[in-house]
This record gives C-alpha cells, structure tokens and sequence, in this order.
C-alpha cells in the first residue's frame, strides 16, 4: 500500500504505553486496510488515533470490528471530509469554531484577533482526532458516546468548555515577550 511508510511511522505514537507490538502490527493492518478502501483518500495523520481508541475499547483479536468502527466514524458521520484533499470539512469546521468563540467568550476571541489566532492554529487536531490526542482515555470515551450520538456540535461544545476553563490563563497570558 501506497500508505504502509507513513502509517508504519504514526503508529509508534499512537497510545504508546497502551499498544504492544502485537497491537501496533493490528492497528497496521486496521489502517492499511481503511486506506486502501478510501482510496480518495488514502491513510491521513489523525486517523491513527481514531482506529487507536477502537482498538483500545476493543482488542487486537476483534480487527474486524475495529475496523467496521473506523469506517463507519469517517463514513457515517462525515469524517472522511475532514482527511479530504485540502480538508475542506476541517476549515468549515474551524471557521464554525471561530464564530462560537466570538459568541461565547468575546474578550477571547478579541484576545485571540489581536494576535491573529484563529481555531485552525489550536483546534484542528481536536477536530481530527476527536480529542484522543488531547485528553485521558476515560474523558475520551464519554466524549465519543455524546460524539455518536449528537454529532460534531458536541465536539464544539467540549472545545468551548476547554477553552472556559483556560480562558482566565489564556487572557492573561502576553504573546509580545
């Protein structure tokens, strides 16, 4: 497969401490094989985590499955466009951030427009991953049941809270030096 070399490379990072050599191998053949069935897309960084956290929930035996998974979350629930070619569902995404940022916490995003951050700069891997490479295991489960459920607002919403919790860190902090 086309993939096999940058796969190969993000799957040593992928829950390290969680994933034996056995387990990588599985998460391998898991990602090689999404690759090659979204040949539009291929393998992306980013999917490693999402087949990661199956294979976490699972086990390496049940490969099927946590492929089924995996295909089913880019498939089913749009996930595919944000891997697309320039990652047009990625920017939409950012973008709508943005907005809510600006609605919810206007001293923020002031802050943030100041110094010309904007949610494609420190939101995107939350968007790709779907958190798994932010936050503990037992945080991501219960953000993925409501991910399922509700969609990617949901996402939004867990983003906007992170950002509440920091906002008083985030506004003091002086970018100039």
């Amino acid at each position: 497969s086309p993939s096999d070399v940058e796969i190969r490379r993000d799957i040593g990072r992928t829950f390290p401490k969680a994933f034996d050599e056995e387990a990588q191998e599985a998460l391998f053949r898991v990602l090689r094989a999404v690759s090659n069935r979204l040949e539009d897309i291929g393998y992306c960084q980013g999917m490693n985590f999402i087949a990661g956290v199956f294979m976490r929930v699972f086990s390496r035996e049940d490969e099927d499955l946590v492929y089924q998974c995996v295909i089913s979350i880019l498939l089913r629930h749009g996930m595919n466009q944000y891997f697309g070619d320039r990652f047009p569902k990625l920017r939409l995404t950012a973008l709508q951030f943005d907005v809510l940022v600006e609605a919810f916490f206007p001293n923020l995003s002031a802050a943030f427009d100041r110094f010309n951050l904007s949610a494609e700069f420190y939101a995107v891997q939350w968007f790709l991953t779907l958190f798994t490479y932010s936050l503990p295991f037992p945080h991501i489960l219960r953000i993925w049941d409501q991910f399922l459920c509700h969609g990617m607002k949901f996402i939004h919403r867990v983003g906007l809270a992170l950002l509440q919790e920091a906002m008083p860190e985030l506004l003091a902090l002086n970018f100039d030096g």
